[in-house]
């Protein structure tokens, strides 16, 4: 993917919506900002269940209600009521657009959210993170090509930085992940991130969204190429979503992430695939978690002794360096 293709989608999505991206943050400013490290190798031993909004989705509905206890399950802000209303309980849900509708995707369910936690994007719609009876809240701000962190980061007070993703279906994965140009890593630490839902395209009598037969027509509109999936079905994709499916494949193959696609109906293929139904049935050492996290503090505490240490060196290599200067 190129360098320059990221960069002019980034500036046009800025030149559009920098000045409400700015007014999202003023207003998300008034929270307390708890750092994300309170989920730092938190699903050690679990499988993480994503759901886009794609049409495999809804095909898929029975497996996951069978099997839902099994694993954490993350949606975006499009699939929460459609969770919600056929009985899927979800772990996380993530909000990342600044105009994603609130009378129409969470409005209904305001009062549904006790056992969700929000993941959400300082610069996103504020009637989201203002309303309903979250389990908790935290904030993130998208790091991208434009640095554009250090401006939204400084409003909103919010310093939990997240690579960005092209869609808020790339989103769920690069947020629990957190792969970035310094290396690959897995924040959350699952042991696997499980996809459904993430078609990038449609079938030629298909949905275009899960339970949305034209989606508000993008079916008609949004039908620039013609192609097809995985499983051979004759598909639609736009150029948006063909970008979002590239791009992504690259994220998970460049850092070598333990993604495990549960469609075939698709044209997003990773390394792995996966039936839904034998995936949802993992079960890892969860103990492990525990010992991790001991690891990790311990860790930590050297680093900063270390840096402590390192300090020092310098202020005695500054003092000498400053006695030879005085004695020539």
């Amino acid at each position: 993917m190129e360098a320059n293709e990221i960069r002019k989608q980034s500036l046009v999505a800025y030149n559009q919506w920098g000045a409400q991206w700015r007014d999202h943050c003023k207003i998300h400013s008034k929270y307390k900002m708890k750092h994300l490290a309170d989920f730092h190798n938190h699903g050690i031993g679990k499988a993480c269940l994503l759901i886009a909004n794609g049409a495999s989705f809804e095909r898929n509905l029975d497996t996951i209600l069978k099997y839902q206890d099994n694993v954490d399950i993350m949606v975006c802000d499009k699939t929460l009521g459609s969770a919600l209303e056929h009985g899927i309980k979800p772990t996380f849900c993530i909000v990342c657009d600044a105009n994603v509708s609130y009378e129409k995707y969470m409005e209904k369910y305001k009062d549904q959210l006790q056992d969700i936690t929000l993941f959400m994007n300082a610069c996103g719609n504020p009637e989201w993170s203002e309303n309903g009876n979250w389990k908790d809240r935290y904030f993130f701000v998208n790091k991208d090509i434009l640095k554009s962190e250090k401006e939204f980061g400084g409003i909103s007070g919010c310093q939990n930085f997240i690579p960005a993703g092209t869609n808020v279906s790339n989103a769920m994965l690069v947020f629990l992940t957190q792969s970035d140009e310094r290396g690959a890593q897995n924040f959350f630490g699952y042991s696997k991130y499980l996809l459904i839902g993430y078609d990038y395209s449609w079938q030629q009598n298909g949905n275009y969204y899960a339970f949305n037969k034209d989606g508000g027509g993008k079916t008609n509109y949004m039908r620039h190429k013609y192609l097809k999936d995985f499983s051979g079905h004759l598909s639609f994709t736009s150029n948006n979503l063909e970008f979002s499916a590239r791009w992504l494949h690259k994220y998970v193959t460049t850092y070598n992430l333990p993604v495990v696609q549960c469609s075939r109906d698709t044209i997003f293929i990773p390394r792995h695939l996966g039936r839904l139904e034998e995936q949802m049935q993992f079960k890892g050492p969860t103990e492990d978690r525990e010992s991790v996290s001991g690891l990790m503090l311990q860790r930590n505490a050297l680093m900063q002794n270390l840096s402590l240490v390192d300090k020092q060196l310098r202020n005695f290599g500054k003092k000498h360096e400053l006695c030879f200067l005085q004695s020539v």
